[in-house]
C-alpha cells in the first residue's frame, strides 16, 4: 500500500520531487565528503608513503628498526639510496664510505628526500628512535642510524625536535664514534648553532683528534677574526703535528686573505711545498728549495692560457 495514496495528485508530485531532491543532495554530500577525504592531508600522506613502499616491495627492514607506520618506507629509503655493493673493491673502501656517510652525510638520498616530503615531522620522531635503537657496526652497510642522521640534519634548522635529537647524540656520545661525530658535524655545519668563535673555543679542550679536525674545517670556512685568540691557545696546546699545522694555516688565512697557505708549517717532508688556496679552490705544489717552504704564496692564475710558473704544478688529492 502506498503511504501517499491518500494525498491529492499535486501534493503527491510535490512530495516525490522533494524526495528526489533530498536523495540527490545526500548523494552529492557523500560524494563531496569522499572527495575531501581523498584529498585530505592524512590521505595524501598515506598514498605518498605507499608510493615509497612500492618502490621496493620486497625490502627486508633491519631488525633494529622500531616498529610503526614509517618502518617499511624508511627501510626502502635506506636500501634504495645505498651505494651498490659492487663499488666496494675492499673492506677499507666500504669502511670509508660508511664513515663518510655517517659523519658528512650521504651524497645519494633521493628516496629519503621523497619520504621526508611525505611524512614531515613524523619522520623526525622516527629517525630519533632509529639512532637510539640501531647499533653501529663498522663493516655493515647500509647503516640505518646514519640515514636517520640525514633526516635530523635536514630538518634541524626548522625543527626543535630534530635539533634536540642531534644535540643529545652529540653530547652523550653513547653511540658509535662515527654516529655521534656525524651528529656533531651536522650541528656545527649550521651557522645558527654556534658562532665561529664558539667553535674555535672548543679546540683546546676537545679530546678527540677527528673532532678537532672537523671543528677546524668549519672555523676555516668562516674566517672570523674573533677566532684568533682561541686558535692561538689551541695551537700552543696541540700535540698532533698534522692538526697543529692546520691550526697554523687557519691563523695564516686570517692574516693573508685571498692567498695560499701551507698546512704543515713549511716542513715539506716529502720534498714538495704544498699550498691550499681556499678562496680559489686550488691546491698547489712546488719543489722544495733550501730551507723551509714559504708559509704563504699568491694563487696561480685561473686563466688556462696564462703561463704558469716553471716550478709549479697542480696538486692532486
Amino acid at each position: 500500500m502506498r503511504l501517499d495514496a491518500s494525498l491529492p495528485q499535486g501534493r503527491r508530485l510535490a512530495y516525490m520531487n522533494v524526495r528526489v531532491i533530498l536523495i540527490g543532495a545526500g548523494v552529492a554530500a557523500l560524494g563531496g565528503f569522499a572527495l575531501y577525504d581523498y584529498n585530505s592531508p592524512d590521505s595524501r600522506r598515506a598514498r605518498a608513503l605507499h608510493d615509497v613502499e612500492t618502490l621496493k616491495p620486497d625490502v627486508k627492514p633491519h631488525s633494529c628498526l622500531p616498529p610503526g607506520p614509517l618502518s617499511r618506507a624508511f627501510a626502502v629509503a635506506v636500501a634504495l639510496d645505498a651505494v651498490s655493493p659492487t663499488t666496494f673493491d675492499s673492506d677499507a673502501r666500504k669502511r670509508g664510505t660508511i664513515k663518510h656517510d655517517c659523519i658528512r652525510g650521504a651524497s645519494q638520498r633521493s628516496t629519503l628526500d621523497r619520504l621526508l616530503d611525505a611524512s614531515g615531522e613524523d619522520l623526525v620522531a622516527y629517525a630519533a628512535k632509529v639512532v637510539e635503537s640501531c647499533p653501529y657496526v663498522k663493516n655493515e652497510y647500509p647503516v640505518p642510524e646514519c640515514v636517520a642522521l640525514d633526516v635530523l640534519g635536514t630538518r634541524a634548522e626548522k625543527s626543535p625536535a630534530a635539533m634536540a635529537a642531534l644535540e643529545k647524540v652529540a653530547t652523550e656520545r653513547k653511540q658509535g664514534k662515527e654516529v655521534w661525530e656525524g651528529a656533531l658535524y651536522r650541528l656545527m655545519s649550521m651557522p645558527s648553532w654556534r658562532t665561529p668563535a664558539q667553535l674555535a673555543a672548543q679546540l683546546a679542550s676537545e679530546p678527540e683528534w677527528e673532532v678537532r679536525e672537523l671543528l677546524l674545517e668549519k672555523v676555516r670556512e668562516r674566517k672570523d677574526p674573533q677566532t684568533r685568540s682561541s686558535l692561538e691557545t689551541a695551537y700552543a696546546k696541540e700535540d698532533d703535528q698534522t692538526t697543529k699545522g692546520r691550526i697554523k694555516a687557519a691563523l695564516l688565512e686570517l692574516d693573508n686573505p685571498g692567498k695560499c697557505v701551507v698546512e704543515d708549517e713549511g716542513r715539506a717532508e716529502d720534498g714538495s711545498c704544498r699550498y691550499v688556496c681556499r678562496e680559489q679552490n686550488q691546491r698547489l705544489r712546488y719543489p722544495k728549495e733550501k730551507g723551509p717552504c714559504p708559509l704563504v704564496r699568491q694563487p696561480e692564475s685561473p686563466n688556462p692560457g696564462a703561463k704558469s710558473p716553471v716550478n709549479s704544478a697542480a696538486l692532486t688529492k
